[in-house]
C-alpha cells in the first residue's frame, strides 16, 4: 500500500534518523511505529517510523533525510512500507581518475538511509562544493536494491581503463624518489632474486615457484612493495584484485582468472600479485570465488620462475585452504617502519615542498611509532595544508608537523585504545623497588637490546604489579611506557571476555599482533585476574580460552620483539599459576601501601599545582595519614582544594590570593579515610 503526501519539516519530536507519520497515514500505509518506511522523491530513503500527533496528512522528514531524498518541504513524496534488506556492502566505481582514498566517509554520509541498486549514479561534493565526485554503483550485497546504513561497508575504486588483470614490466630498480627501501622490501626482494637466479636448481628439486602471503595494516605499502620487487628484479608483474573479482558475475570471474594465468609469460621471471585477499572472507565466505582462486593458484604454481604473492590486511580472513604448502607456503608480515625509514619517507614525501630551517625529520620520525606509509603521506599533507592556510603558500614549519600530529593518528592502532603517556618517574611517589624492577624489565630491553643479545640473555617477558587498589599500579605502567617512548595499550581484563566461542581468543591474538606491528609497545592488562582466573571451568569457558591464548602469545611462538607486557591485580592469588611461571609473566612486583616518607612525597607531587598556604606542614600530614594509598592522598588534596573553593564562594568571592590552608586539610582529613581494608587496619593500629 502506498500514499502520496506532502513533505513537511518535522518538530523536535522526530529524531534525525526517523520519519514522522500521522495516525491516518500509518493506517493507510498499514505500518506501525518502529516499522520501516520507504519515502520516494528524487531518490528513495528508508528509515524507521515514529508517530506524530497532527491531523493533517504528510510525511515529516528531518533535514538530512530530505537532502538525501532530494526533497524540499512542500513537495509531494510517495510513502510505502519497506521490505528491503540492509546492505552489508556497496561497491562503487569513481567515474573520474583521481585520488579517492578518503572518499568512503563522504559517500557514506551521502547515502545514509538511501536505497541503492546496481547501476545507480551517485554524486558527492567535496571541499565545500568545489569538487563533485560521480560514482556508479557496481555491486550491492546481499541483494540489489538495499538500504545503506552505518553498518554498510563502502568500497570505492577509481574508474580504470585498464582490465582487471594487469601486466606490467618496469625497467627501473623500483627505488624511485618516493620509494624507501625497508627491511620487508629487502626480504621480499632476496626471496624473488634467489628464485629467479637459481631457477634450474629449484626446478630440479621440484620447487620451481614460490608462494608467499604478505600481510600488514592497511596503508603499509604492500602493493608498492610488490611493485618495487618486480621492478628491482626486472620481472614481469601480473596482478589482479580479489575485491574487484568479488563484484563480478561467476562467468566473468572465471574469464578474468583464466586471463591471469595466460598473462604469465613462460620461462620468464614473473611476479604475480593477488591483492585484497581478505575480500574472500574465511572458509564460510564466498566459496565459489575462493574455490576458483585456489585452482588458479595451483595453475600458477605449476609453472616456473614465478613468485606468487598474496597481499592482505587480515591473514586470518584468508581461507585456510590457501594458507598451506603448495599454495602460499610462507607468510611474511610487513615490518613496522624504523625511525630512519620514517624519516626517509617523510623527506621523500616533502621533496619539492618549501621547508623551514627548524624542520628535523629524524626528530619528527622518533614520535611516529605505529605510523605506516599512508599515515606519513596524510601527515605531510596536513602539515602543508596548515602552512598554506596560515599566510598563503609558505614554508612548512616544525609547528605545522606538531599540529598535524593531533589530526593524523597511526592507522595500525585505530582498532585499539592507544595512549602516548607523558608521565615521568618524578610523578610517581615512593615505590622505589617497583620502579627499579620496571626499569629492568621494560626500559632496558627496549633501550639496550644489543646488551641483552651480547650476553645471550632473554629479557623478562612480563611483569605483574600487585597490591591494594590505589597504590599506583596503572601510574607505574604509564611511566614505564613514557620512559621507553613506547605506545601504551591499556586493556581492561573483562573486556576481552566474550561468550561466543573463538571471539575471546581472536581478541587476544589481534591485540598482540597490533602491538608487534606498532612496536615499541607496552601492553597493560588491568584487572588481569578477571581475564586469567584459575582454570576450573566457568559458564562459557571464555576465561579458560583466554588464559590458553595468553600462554600461547607469551610462550614466544611469534617473538614479542620490542613489546613489553605489564599486568596488574589486587588479587594475585586468583591468577592462573601457569601464567606466572618463568618465560611468561615471570616477575611479580608488589606495590604496597606507602610508608611515611612515600606519603610525604606523594602529597608533595599532588600539591605541586595547588597554592598551599605556608602553615601547611606536609610532614605532619604524612604522619597523620597512615594506611592511606596514593589514590587516597590524591583525593585528600582534592578535597582540601574543594573546601577552599567552597569557603571562597560562601564568603561572596575569592580572596586576592586564594590558597589551601591547614584548616582545609584538617577538615579534609575528617571527611576522608583509607579506602582499603589493610589501610584501615594500619590506621587503627597507629591510633588514628
Amino acid at each position: 500500500m502506498s500514499v502520496r503526501v506532502p513533505v513537511r519539516a518535522p518538530s523536535t519530536s522526530v529524531p534525525e534518523d526517523r520519519v514522522g507519520l500521522p495516525e491516518a497515514v500509518l493506517a493507510d500505509v498499514r505500518i506501525g511505529p518502529g516499522d520501516a518506511a520507504v519515502v520516494e522523491g528524487v531518490h528513495r530513503v528508508v528509515a524507521p517510523v515514529v508517530r506524530v500527533d497532527v491531523d493533517s496528512p504528510g510525511v515529516f522528514l528531518p533535514e538530512g533525510l530530505r537532502r538525501t531524498a532530494g526533497l524540499d518541504a512542500g513537495e509531494t513524496a510517495t510513502v510505502t512500507p519497506s521490505t528491503l534488506p540492509v546492505a552489508s556492502s556497496v561497491a562503487l566505481r569513481l567515474r573520474q581518475s583521481i585520488d579517492v582514498e578518503r572518499s568512503e566517509d563522504a559517500v557514506r554520509r551521502r547515502l545514509d538511509r538511501r536505497v541503492v541498486a546496481v547501476g545507480d549514479a551517485v554524486e558527492v561534493t567535496r571541499l565545500g562544493g568545489a569538487l563533485t565526485l560521480r560514482f556508479d554503483v557496481r555491486d550491492v550485497t546481499p541483494a540489489s536494491p538495499a538500504v545503506v546504513t552505518d553498518e554498510t561497508e563502502i568500497t570505492v575504486a577509481a574508474d580504470e581503463s585498464e582490465p582487471s588483470v594487469v601486466t606490467e614490466r618496469s625497467g627501473g630498480t623500483g627505488t624511485g624518489d618516493e620509494f624507501v627501501p625497508t627491511a620487508t622490501f629487502e626480504r621480499l626482494r632476496d626471496a624473488a632474486v634467489t628464485r629467479f637466479d637459481a631457477a634450474e636448481t629449484f626446478e630440479a628439486a621440484g620447487y620451481p615457484t614460490l608462494g608467499l602471503l604478505l600481510h600488514g595494516p592497511r596503508g603499509s605499502g604492500k602493493t608498492t612493495l610488490v611493485e618495487a620487487v618486480a621492478a628491482a628484479t626486472d620481472a614481469a608483474l601480473v596482478r589482479v584484485s580479489a575485491a574487484r573479482l568479488r563484484g563480478e558475475r561467476a562467468g566473468d570471474r572465471s574469464e578474468r582468472l583464466d586471463r591471469l594465468v595466460e598473462a604469465v609469460p613462460t620461462g620468464e621471471p614473473t611476479v604475480v600479485l593477488l591483492d585484497d585477499l581478505e575480500a574472500l572472507g574465511t572458509d564460510g565466505g564466498d566459496s565459489a570465488l575462493a574455490d576458483r582462486l585456489r585452482s588458479t593458484v595451483d595453475e600458477l604454481r605449476a609453472g616456473d620462475r614465478t613468485v606468487v604473492i598474496g597481499a592482505t590486511t587480515d591473514p586470518d580472513g584468508v581461507p585456510s585452504a590457501l594458507r598451506r604448502g603448495g599454495r602460499f607456503d610462507r607468510e611474511l608480515a610487513v615490518a613496522p617502519l624504523t625511525t630512519g625509514e620514517r624519516a626517509a619517507a617523510l623527506e621523500a614525501l616533502c621533496e619539492g615542498a618549501p621547508l623551514a630551517m627548524d624542520v628535523d625529520f629524524e626528530a619528527i620520525a622518533a614520535r611516529l611509532d605505529g605510523y605506516v606509509f599512508a599515515d606519513l603521506t596524510a601527515l605531510a599533507d596536513a602539515a602543508l595544508e596548515r602552512a598554506v592556510r596560515r599566510e598563503g603558500r609558505t614554508a612548512i614549519r616544525l609547528a605545522d608537523f606538531e599540529a598535524a600530529l593531533d589530526d593524523v593518528e597511526p592507522g595500525g592502532l585505530r582498532e585499539v585504545t592507544v595512549e602516548f603517556p607523558a608521565v615521568g618517574w618524578d610523578e610517581v611517589g615512593g615505590l622505589d623497588d617497583a620502579k627499579r624492577e620496571l626499569v629492568r624489565a621494560v626500559y632496558w630491553p627496549l633501550e639496550y637490546a644489543d646488551r641483552f643479545a651480547e650476553l645471550g640473555i632473554d629479557p623478562p617477558s612480563g611483569v605483574l604489579l600487585y597490591g591494594p587498589p590505589g597504590t599506583g599500579k596503572t601510574l607505574l605502567a604509564r611511566a614505564a611506557a613514557s620512559l621507553s617512548d613506547a605506545n601504551f595499550i591499556p586493556v581492561n581484563g573483562p573486556e576481552l571476555l566474550d561468550k561466543y566461542v573463538g571471539e575471546s581468543e581472536k581478541a587476544v591474538r589481534d591485540l598482540f599482533a597490533t602491538a608487534r606491528e606498532n612496536a615499541p609497545a607496552v601492553i597493560f592488562f588491568d584487572e588481569v585476574d578477571a581475564v586469567s582466573p584459575r582454570r576450573s571451568g566457568d559458564d562459557t569457558g571464555a576465561g579458560e580460552r583466554v588464559v590458553s591464548q595468553l600462554l600461547t602469545e607469551l610462550d614466544g611462538l611469534e617473538p614479542l620483539t620490542d613489546v613489553a607486557v605489564i599486568a596488574a591485580t589486587n588479587r594475585p592469588e586468583s591468577i592462573d599459576e601457569a601464567l606466572l611461571r618463568p618465560g611468561r609473566i615471570e616477575k611479580a612486583v608488589e606495590t604496597p601501601l606507602p610508608d611515611r616518607d612515600a606519603r610525604r612525597e606523594i602529597l608533595e607531587i599532588h600539591a605541586r599545582e595547588t597554592p598551599v598556604a605556608a602553615d601547611v606542614d606536609l610532614d605532619a600530614l604524612a604522619a597523620r595519614t597512615g594506611g592511606y594509598s596514593g589514590g587516597d592522598l590524591a583525593a585528600l588534596v582534592r578535597e582540601a582544594g574543594l573546601l577552599a573553593i567552597e569557603d571562597a564562594i560562601v564568603d561572596d568571592g575569592p580572596a586576592a590570593e586564594p590558597t589551601v590552608g591547614r584548616d582545609h586539610f584538617d577538615r579534609a582529613l575528617a571527611e576522608t579515610a583509607p579506602s582499603t581494608r589493610d589501610g584501615r587496619g594500619d590506621a587503627e593500629r597507629s591510633g588514628e
